[in-house]
């Protein structure tokens, strides 16, 4: 058996739990609920132990979080008003994830730069603890928490049940409730139970008491709480539907791109939106990145704030460059092949090319443009056209003794930065390889076949 602990602050140090007088159920309270601005929650991923951080598969619903990161959002999006997006995500809650059922949410702020102070709602490793505890919460609760887990104990991140150690996900679940102002219960086997047995798996889902205990502290979800039902990304707009926005004066909330320093919000806050026809569309804003969405309406209350919705800020398929056109045969072969890697994103800024089936160590170029062609050139065919503003070449590159090359966009370098050819979200782009092929004689170039790609965010 371990023993989790929770730490109440007031001028020193003490272990409390203070207990209420009249309560029904097995939860106890500590005295203290969390204001709407503080419904945060950061990760400081010092973790020293492998396992922690080995969950290597992004999940749809989690975009931009691997490994720890992953682990720990999933443990406070449990305490969630409703399911959270579909529910999936943790195999140990078969599509139940988001079980709270009470006027809180939590929003996902992504990476934190240090620790932080005992108000600054960051999760972290910390190497000396007392003995038999695996974890402990500091709440001062009306403004802050800070959570730490005893390295000296191993921690898994899941997310199935090949736990070594301990369950990361379910003994930040535990942790996370205290920072709601949530006691030990006295119902085993509530997630908020004092002792764990096991690796804790377990405690990843609340638990009647535990619902009975949130919903004490935070009020019965209502008809009447704002609701995020879905968010789309079309080019640089996102469009986020639900219900009971305010017809003006939304706030919308994006998980930053970037790790936060631990005393700064990590919020990034659009004021001022309205909604039509249970919608708010607003342009993506700069410094948003892969994460949570949420509303808040005018108030201040735990139903003036939405649940939070996953998003990638990246519109499904829009980011998958396609192949066109038909190479045409070479000295070598039927002809090169164009195959893109990673996607047209721009804030992943990842976009490659390979051409494979080139004559060896002949020189190339990948160059595009704005529009398409199909017209002869040279020995081959050319796919890609100015479309008003011009073609744009890239370096020059040599191909391997086994006839391929490979190119990756520099993001930060002109043609692709600036410019007429920059790599703008929402414009479309067609790619190309054109190449010697002196032994093929006639023009002694050809070209590949080509890609099409549309940059989103």
């Amino acid at each position: 058996m371990r023993n989790f602990a929770t730490f109440f602050f007031a001028s020193t140090l003490f272990a409390v739990i203070l207990w209420p007088a009249v309560e029904l159920s097995a939860y106890t309270t500590l005295g203290g609920t969390l204001p709407q601005s503080e419904r945060s929650v950061r990760l400081y991923n010092n973790f020293a132990d492998p396992t922690a951080n080995d969950n290597d598969v992004e999940h749809p619903n989690f975009p931009g979080a691997l490994g720890a990161e992953v682990a720990i959002w999933k443990a406070c999006v449990e305490w969630s008003s409703r399911l959270y997006a579909d529910g999936t995500g943790d195999p140990a809650q078969n599509g139940s994830l988001g079980s709270g059922g009470a006027n809180f949410d939590t929003f996902w702020g992504g990476n934190a730069s240090s620790v932080g102070g005992s108000n600054d709602n960051i999760m972290s490793a910390v190497t000396a603890c007392s003995s038999g505890v695996l974890a402990y919460c500091e709440t001062p609760i009306s403004n802050g928490w800070r959570i730490r887990f005893c390295e000296s104990h191993n921690w898994s991140d899941g997310p199935g049940y090949d736990v070594f150690g301990y369950c990361l996900q379910g003994v930040g679940c535990h942790e996370y409730g205290h920072a709601l102002g949530l006691g030990h219960s006295a119902s085993n086997p509530a997630t908020m139970y004092p002792t764990i047995s096991g690796s804790g798996i377990g405690q990843r889902s609340i638990y009647s008491d535990d619902i009975d205990g949130v919903q004490y502290l935070y009020g019965l979800t209502n008809s009447n709480k704002c609701e995020i039902t879905a968010a789309v990304v079309s080019g640089d707009t996102i469009t986020i539907t639900g219900n009971n926005f305010s017809s003006n004066n939304n706030e919308v909330w994006f998980t930053r791109d970037s790790t936060t320093s631990s005393g700064s919000d990590p919020r990034l806050r659009v004021q001022g939106q309205s909604s039509s026809g249970g919608s708010i569309s607003l342009t993506i804003p700069n410094g948003a990145g892969p994460g949570v969405v949420m509303v808040k309406r005018s108030g201040s209350g735990g139903d003036d704030l939405s649940n939070p919705w996953p998003s990638s800020l990246i519109e499904l398929g829009l980011c998958d460059p396609d192949i066109y056109c038909t190479a045409s045969a070479n000295s070598v072969g039927g002809g090169a092949s164009l195959v893109p890697g990673g996607s047209s994103s721009l804030s992943a800024a990842d976009l490659s090319f390979d051409c494979y089936g080139l004559p060896a160590n002949q020189y190339g170029i990948f160059y595009y443009g704005a529009g398409q062609s199909s017209s002869p050139f040279g020995n081959g065919v050319r796919c890609v056209a100015a479309g008003g503003v011009g073609t744009f070449r890239l370096p020059v590159l040599t191909s391997d003794a086994f006839g391929s090359v490979t190119y990756a966009l520099d993001f930060n370098a002109a043609p692709v930065a600036s410019g007429p050819g920059a790599l703008t979200v929402g414009s479309t782009w067609y790619f190309q390889y054109w190449y010697r092929d002196p032994a093929a004689g006639g023009a002694f170039f050809n070209l590949s076949d080509a890609a099409s790609a549309t940059i989103c965010r």
